[in-house]
């Protein structure tokens, strides 16, 4: 069983690019949630609302059942016990209306140019998109022919990132978002994230590093084991 500790934090924030994109208005409720893994529970009673500006830092020790919080959030698994609803414009709806998900494994066909996979995923999506200026955006377009298969770890997330903004969801959920980035692609993914949520967005970032600020309306929520 897990302890959490809600915290706010407040700081300056970050320089963050345009990217413009009508969203919607959400809301999560979270509300006595248990989760189990492996016969192991790993949180239990967990209440947590998270709405539009705001941004959700979930952190704690590899193993502590971060991603797996992240999942169930996303209505990828289920809890063991508690309430999960998602809105969108007030209405109840499907977690995959409003959430972007990033989690450890990419969605891309190695095979694929950067430039195919994102313009795939936009007939997906059914978006009318500039496939170049969104590569131009995440710092890949002088990668954009480049096949998935052969571009860095680091690349492969900024690719992963210009999926979640393609996709026009208004929370998004990152698990790890800056694992194996370099200075320039933290700080970028972190300014991508603030201009988010200055727009109305929100995000859930998992992560055992320092918590993103994002404006005045960041939180931490800390799992820790008990003692």
């Amino acid at each position: 069983m897990l302890k959490t500790r809600m915290d706010k934090t407040a700081s300056p924030r970050p320089e963050t690019l345009n990217v413009s994109r009508a969203l919607a208005t959400f809301g999560l409720d979270v509300s006595d949630l248990a989760l189990s893994r492996g016969g192991h529970r790993l949180i239990s009673g967990l209440t947590l609302t998270v709405a539009p500006g705001e941004l959700l830092w979930v952190g704690g020790d590899n193993g502590i059942g971060k991603s797996s919080l992240l999942r169930v959030i996303c209505g990828l698994s289920r809890p063991d016990e508690g309430y999960l609803g998602w809105t969108q414009n007030s209405v109840p709806c499907a977690a995959t209306e409003v959430i972007a998900y990033q989690g450890h494994l990419d969605a891309f066909k190695p095979n694929l140019t950067s430039r195919e996979a994102l313009s795939f995923w936009a007939d997906v999506m059914d978006k009318d998109i500039d496939v170049t200026h969104l590569l131009e955006t995440v710092g890949l377009k002088s990668r954009a022919d480049v096949p998935c298969g052969h571009l860095s770890a680091g690349q492969k997330r900024r690719l992963s990132l210009a999926r979640i903004i393609l996709s026009a969801k208004p929370l998004w959920i990152m698990d790890e978002p800056t694992a194996a980035m370099d200075a320039d692609g933290v700080a970028l993914i972190h300014g991508l994230i603030g201009a988010h949520i200055a727009r109305g967005g929100s995000a859930i970032i998992a992560s055992h590093q320092s918590p993103v600020i994002a404006g005045l309306r960041t939180r931490q929520l800390v799992l820790e084991a008990a003692s």
